[in-house]
């Protein structure tokens, strides 16, 4: 027990330490960035030795803190399947991603700064997963928060658009996840007015019994969390905009698109609410998930399906990806659901890095270039790149047998399957229809985009870009992904699966019950659809569709999806001009006397503690 405190304690303090460390070998560039990969990889050899002795059974690993505070207060670790899972992703991720940087960021004139957030945001993904209380999963989750708004904001610095729109778009990041944090920070201050002991104990022991007396107001306070943090309707707009705003997530590195896209943030909602999932009650609060995940997962794969833009197709993948996980998540009753949902979790992760790390060597090949109309006919140029570009197209997909993402998303349409066709909660079985068909019209867009997208890129005549060879490091590192791409199908189907479930008897990568053959014919036929229809519209070097293009309507609803759905020029009509005429009302306030400000800012925050205090006694 002691020994697994210290190893799980060493993969979290690992990146923590190192990113203050590399700070102080700003001197030498070299050793400075083998170094800041080093903390990384010792948290995935820690994480790799705990997952490998891990037995299944959850498990606390705490100390006593704060005695002056309450009692005594215990914090710690929490290791089970779920958090045992995440950190393997995270760790292992992350390592890959960040020995990828070192060429991609070899001339990047600020590496200090991006290796102290790059380490520091892992080691507070590592934080929030494996915490085994309230107190530390809130401090992860805002050290993850925080460093993305660096991350993404990476090339403020840069003259004129160049450099303003990061800026505004790490700022943006952190306001739209914040109202997340704003819901997650309500939530546990309500909890803990309830239940003391349920605020700060393992967020398994919250139990519905603790939310009993609010439980769908709870449950949608919480929920505010993971809408936010994985972009989901209607907050996606952060991770990826529509092409006339072109201010989000996109404006960072391509390893930083890496890190938040596979291995860390937007994961964070994900991992919230299947940590939380067996406790959220209520009829209402499922059906509110579900039609969320359901807009988002379509609308974001009709979003790829039109911008030409390389890293917002990979964005708008990740958002509909991750609705796809929610998706199963709302499958209850059952335990399948949510063993889908973990599964793809860990399947996306792998291909979905893998994926935009070959776009990061596809832009890095091109003199920065990210507009996939302007590429094609690169096949020939970049064989490497282009086969292992290949594999995570279709994992992404999902082609059946061969790939993880094949075997976690028939996962998920088999539950929904199951779920309709099962006894337990018949009242559901609407609900399941509903996952059903999105999760097979999903399918079908996921081929269709993905398949539009290689065709673009690799395909028909170079339309004018010029080409270098990307050199061994990115080559080493996405080999390993495409690697991983085809032997974690095996890994999900035997062990991943027993170590989640407890026992062996899911479903079969080939199935033979009636749920598994359903799920297998249907994406069979929607990827042949899919890829058939990209090679048809994409696959002799056009980057345009006639018909789109002839028909009004088609051309208008065209435009609709690509500038984001007019989401963010809502948001400014509403939000944005309102606050800043605000803001332009009561600027007389402004007097640049530092003494009169502080005594403002303090009675704002005495008057609001009054406030609180009396409507909580």
């Amino acid at each position: 027990m002691v020994n697994i405190l210290i190893l799980l304690s060493i993969a979290v303090l690992a990146p923590i330490v190192g990113a203050f460390l590399s700070l102080l070998l700003k001197k030498w560039p070299y050793i400075r960035d083998i170094f800041s990969v080093l903390p990384i990889a010792i948290s995935a050899i820690m994480s790799v030795i705990v997952f490998a002795s891990f037995d299944g059974t959850a498990t606390d690993y705490t100390f006593a803190w704060a005695d002056w505070l309450s009692g005594s207060l215990q914090s710690g670790f929490h290791l089970d399947a779920l958090s045992g899972l995440m950190i393997l992703i995270v760790s292992i991720l992350s390592m890959l991603i960040a020995f990828f940087s070192i060429e991609y960021m070899k001339e990047d004139e600020n590496k200090v700064r991006y290796w102290f957030f790059m380490q520091l945001f892992v080691g507070g993904m590592l934080l929030l997963v494996l915490a085994a209380d309230m107190i530390l999963l809130f401090a992860g989750w805002e050290i993850v928060g925080l460093c993305s708004c660096f991350l993404i904001g990476h090339y403020f610095m840069k003259k004129g658009e160049e450099g303003s729109k990061p800026a505004k778009s790490g700022i943006k990041a952190l306001i739209m996840t914040g109202i997340g944090d704003v819901g997650f920070l309500a939530f546990l201050s309500w909890a803990y007015y309830l239940n003391t002991q349920a605020a700060v104990a393992n967020p398994l022991l919250i139990t519905t019994s603790v939310l009993a007396p609010y439980p769908v107001f709870m449950g949608i306070l919480l929920l505010l969390a993971p809408v936010s943090k994985s972009a989901q309707f209607p907050l996606q707009s952060w991770l990826s905009s529509g092409d006339t705003v072109d201010i989000d997530a996109m404006q960072g590195p391509t390893t930083v698109s890496a890190l938040i896209h596979a291995a860390t943030m937007v994961k964070a909602g994900v991992y919230l609410v299947a940590r939380f999932s067996p406790y959220w009650g209520g009829e209402v609060f499922y059906i509110i998930l579900m039609v969320l995940a359901g807009i988002s997962c379509v609308g974001a794969a009709f979003g790829a399906l039109v911008t030409t833009d390389l890293k917002r197709v990979l964005a708008y993948s990740t958002i509909s990806q991750l609705s796809y996980m929610f998706l199963a998540f709302t499958i209850r009753g059952i335990n399948d659901g949510l063993i889908a949902g973990q599964l793809h979790l860990l399947s996306h992760s792998i291909f979905k890095a893998l994926l935009f790390l070959s776009a990061g060597a596809v832009i890095h090949s091109v003199a920065s270039e990210r507009d996939i109309k302007k590429m094609g006919g690169l096949r020939k140029e970049l064989p490497w790149t282009y086969g292992f570009m290949l594999v995570g197209v279709l994992g992404l997909i999902g082609i059946p047998i061969l790939t993880n993402g094949g075997y976690s998303k028939e996962s998920i349409i088999r539950a929904a399957y199951v779920g309709i066709t099962g006894t337990k909660v018949v009242d559901a079985q609407p609900m399941y229809w509903f996952v059903l068909i999105i999760a097979i019209l999903t399918a079908f867009l996921t081929a269709l985009y993905a398949s539009r997208m290689f065709f673009m890129i690799f395909h028909g005549k170079n339309r004018g870009v010029k080409v270098h060879k990307p050199k061994y490091v990115m080559r080493i590192t996405i080999g390993i992904l495409a690697v991983l791409v085809f032997a974690t199908g095996f890994i999900l189907e035997g062990p991943v699966h027993n170590l989640i479930t407890g026992h062996y008897g899911g479903y079969k990568l080939i199935p033979t019950d009636t749920g598994g053959i359903v799920a297998l014919v249907s994406s069979i036929i929607v990827i042949i659809l899919g890829i058939g229809s990209a090679y048809l519209l994409y696959g002799k070097g056009q980057t345009e569709v006639a018909f789109v293009e002839n028909i009004k309507i088609f051309k208008s609803l065209r435009n609709f999806v690509a500038n984001g759905f007019y989401m963010d020029h809502l948001y400014n009509i509403v939000f944005v001009k309102p606050v800043f005429w605000i803001g332009k009302q009561i600027s007389y306030l402004k007097t640049g006397k530092i003494t009169w400000n502080m005594i403002l800012g303090s009675v704002v925050a005495i008057a609001t503690i009054v406030v609180l205090v009396v409507v909580i006694v």
